[in-house]
Formats: C-alpha cells, structure tokens, sequence
C-alpha cells in the first residue's frame, strides 16, 4: 500500500527557505523532507523556458551528457526519459536562483556549512510514454573506494501526482546501508540501476507536488518515479550537494558500476579520449575554485579509470 503525502499546497512570498525543527527532524527519521514552496512561480517558469529549450538542442549529448536513463540493448528509439547532466554549463544562469541559493542553504543545514555543489540534472519523462525511474539509492552510482556525504533536491516545473511522474519514498531505508543494485533488467548497456534487494514498498510514500514545490532525499534513501501517463511533459531539475569524499578505510564491492555498459558512457569516454577530460577537469576548476584537493583527486582517478577501461 501506498501512503500519498498529504501536504497542502502553499506558496510562500518570502523566497528565503530553510528548513524548520519539524523539518529537520522529519529528514532524520525518514531519510527525506519534502517542502511545497522552494522559489517563487516566476523562476520556475523561467527554468522550464531554459531547460526545454536544452532538450529541443539536445544539449551535451556529444560528450555523452544527453541521454535517455532507460535505453538498452532492445530499444527501439522513443525517448521515455530524458537525462542531461550539469545543464548549467550551458546555461550559467541556472546557479543565479533563488532556487539554488535557497538549497544550498538547506543543505547546509542538513550535512555541513562546508557541503558545496556538485552538480545539477534534468530529468525529462515526455508526455503519455514518461517512464517511471526503478527503485535505487543515489549512492550506488557513486565510486565505492569513497564514503560520501549527499542529498539531492527534486524540483518538479509543474505539478506532479501519481500519473505525472512523482516521487515514491520508503521511509527509514536511509538507516538500511548500501544494498545491492543491478542494471536495468540486467541489460548492462541501460544507464539506469535497480535495487536489487527484496524489501517490502507498504509503507512507502507518494509525494505529490505543486510546481516549485521540492523534495530532498539523502544518498541511501530508496526511492523512484511513477510512469507520466498524462498529456504533459513532466520537467524536474535536481540538486546535488556534498562534502569533500574521503577514501573509504572499508571500500565496498560495487559489480554493477564495473559491469555497465551503457550508451551514455561509451559515448563519454570515447569524448574525454580525444581530450575531453582536460576540458572536464578546466570546468571543474573554473566552476569550484576553493575545491578540496580530494575532489580533485577523485576527478583524476575517474579519468584514469576511463583511459585504463578504454585499453
């Protein structure tokens, strides 16, 4: 049984946001918070105007940064969902928000008053074929010789329910550690990851929202997306903050990220191996210029694993 959400739309005129003890106390018990006002209607739709006009020029999918999170070895070419990663570089003016401004706020508050932003996503479900997101925690798509520290923020630029592609919880899964995932249908060349674990979804929680509205859900925490089966293209534009990782002293064993295949990530290395990760690592400078030395670190291990993978 799904238990829905039952917050009350609200819009606030204030567009300073931080969470309140409730809150907070609620993200630290159930492993998410969500909040029906994080910036005011205007922004919204001024980040919808920017985001859809990225799709329509399928922004970043040379260097592998426009992808559909469900293609796989038997798709036949229909979109069903739509991912850019960090759309801000080509459009800086998406980290000048009241949304961004009032997120880092909010994540300071949860992880650290160092934490910082590490990145920011599109997630696009086209109308009527808008493929639901399968069960997972955020940090399975994370290098696993680190520990890590993140939350991310879902702002939908519309209102979403159940049959546009909202948001489903398992409260309390943040406390269950990392479980294992697999790919997709254990088709290796689709981006996306499944939970792999048996577990019980009675008591997860639908959260639907006004546009505007926004849930932050930390790294373990499960969750997943319904299906857009509505006449409406179902736009969110994600948040990811974090601390600095550390290497782990107990690293733990993550088959699925070494086994993946997928067509967004041939298609990166092939661009970081005619020089794009010289390009990637200039962007990280550029965009963090206080950056821990351990990011940088972790960025050129990534390239190194993507130069030993290619041999």
């Amino acid at each position: 049984m799904i238990v829905q959400n039952s917050s009350t739309y609200t819009t606030s005129e204030n567009p300073a946001r931080s969470l309140s003890e409730d809150e907070l106390r609620s993200f630290s018990s159930g492993g998410f918070v969500t909040m029906t006002s994080i910036t005011p209607a205007e922004e919204v739709a001024r980040i919808r105007q920017i985001l859809q006009d990225l799709v329509e020029r399928r922004a970043g999918e040379k260097e592998g940064a426009f992808f559909d999170t469900m293609e796989g070895s038997n798709s036949r070419g229909v979109l069903r969902s739509i991912q850019i990663n960090n759309p801000s570089l080509h459009r800086r003016q998406l980290l000048e928000t009241n949304y961004v401004r009032n997120a880092t706020r909010i994540a300071q508050q949860l992880l650290s008053p160092q934490c910082i932003l590490l990145s920011d996503f599109l997630l696009l479900k086209p109308a009527n074929v808008g493929a639901g997101t399968p069960w997972h925690q955020d940090e399975a798509y994370s290098d696993p010789e680190y520990d890590h520290a993140q939350l991310t923020f879902w702002m939908p630029l519309q209102e979403v329910g159940p049959q546009d592609g909202c948001m489903i919880y398992l409260p309390g899964s943040h406390l269950m550690g990392v479980l294992e995932h697999r790919s997709l249908n254990n088709d290796p060349r689709t981006h996306a990851f499944e939970c792999a674990v048996s577990f019980s979804d009675e008591q997860s929680a639908c959260c639907p929202l006004p546009a505007g509205g926004c849930v932050v859900h930390g790294q373990r925490t499960l969750h997943c997306s319904t299906n857009n089966v509505s006449n409406v293209d179902r736009y969110a534009y994600l948040l990811t903050f974090g601390v600095p990782p550390t290497l782990s002293r107990n690293p733990r064993k993550a088959p699925w990220l070494e086994q993946r295949k997928s067509a967004d990530q041939l298609k990166k290395r092939a661009w970081m191996m005619r020089g794009g990760v010289l390009v990637l690592l200039l962007r990280k400078i550029r965009k963090y210029r206080s950056l821990a030395p351990s990011m940088y670190l972790l960025y050129v291990r990534r390239g190194f694993k993507l130069f030993k993978a290619h041999k």
